[in-house]
Formats: C-alpha cells, structure tokens, sequence
C-alpha cells in the first residue's frame, strides 16, 4: 500500500464532505433528510432495484429502509411491487414525480457546482476536472468494499 500523508488524507476526506454537505444544505430536498434523498437517487439511477440490493448499495440495514420507503410511498415518490419471478423479494421504482425531484435536485446540485468551480482559478479547476477519474474510481473501489463488508457472513462466537 503506497505511503500517504495523514494530513492531506484528512484534508481529501473534510473537503470532498464539506462539498457535498453544502450543496444538500443549498438545494432543497423539500424537507427530507440526508439519507431519504440518497436513497431517492439511488433508486432514481439503478431502479427498478431489488430492496437487499438498495440496502447493500446505501449501507442501510433493512428495517431501516423499509421506514425510509414507507415515507418515500407515503409521498408518491417510490412504489414497492412484489418480484413476479420470486414473491419474497421486493422491488422498487420511482414514480414520475419521484423522478421529477431527482432530476431537479440532481440538476440544481450541478448547476451550482459548475457555478462555484467557474469562481475558481482555471488552472485549479482544470485539476479537479483532471482527477475526475481518480475520485471515479475511489468511489467504486469504496462501494466494492462496502459491498464485500455487507455480504461477509458474521464471525461466529
């Protein structure tokens, strides 16, 4: 494993957080939390995605998913079908409207991320564009280990 600076490892982890908690502050998710509105985009961009499924993706136990899609139907946002092939598993899949808040908070989100990066100095912003790939593929390489830690059978006592 390379050598990394702890400092600048701190740095990465504080910057790439503050980013994305001020554009969920800015962007109104018409008053729902944090882990509904992820669970709405992750629906929004896999779905129709399997519940055991969507729970693995977003780190989320079951009983806890099954509260936030409850509000999330409540809303007409997502609906819940039964799997035609295997009546246990549950599916899930936006509903238009559903769709329509994704896609206006995923639109306001880049809009005002491009707005902000053309406030920074172009060499600079230029370089965050340059590491696209690198943070691409730490993202799928933590979503992997997420995945591999969620399907890990319990240590036994």
């Amino acid at each position: 494993m390379p050598d990394f600076d702890d400092d600048e490892i701190v740095r990465l982890r504080a910057a790439l957080g503050r980013i994305s908690r001020l554009l969920d502050r800015q962007v109104s998710g018409d008053g729902m939390t944090r882990t509904n509105l992820s669970v709405l985009g992750a629906i929004g961009r896999r779905g129709p995605i399997g519940a055991s499924e969507l729970a693995d993706h977003e780190g989320i136990n079951p009983t806890m998913l099954s509260r936030i899609l409850s509000k999330l139907e409540e809303r007409g946002l997502v609906v819940r079908t039964a799997d035609e092939t295997d009546r246990r598993v549950v599916q899930v899949k936006v509903t238009p409207a559903g769709a329509r808040m994704h896609n206006r908070l995923r639109d306001e989100r880049a809009r005002m991320l491009a707005e902000r990066l053309a406030q920074v100095p172009t060499p600079q912003a230029q370089k965050l564009l340059d590491a696209l790939p690198a943070l691409e593929a730490l993202a799928v390489e933590m979503a992997r280990e997420t995945t591999r830690e969620a399907t890990r059978e319990p240590a036994k006592a």
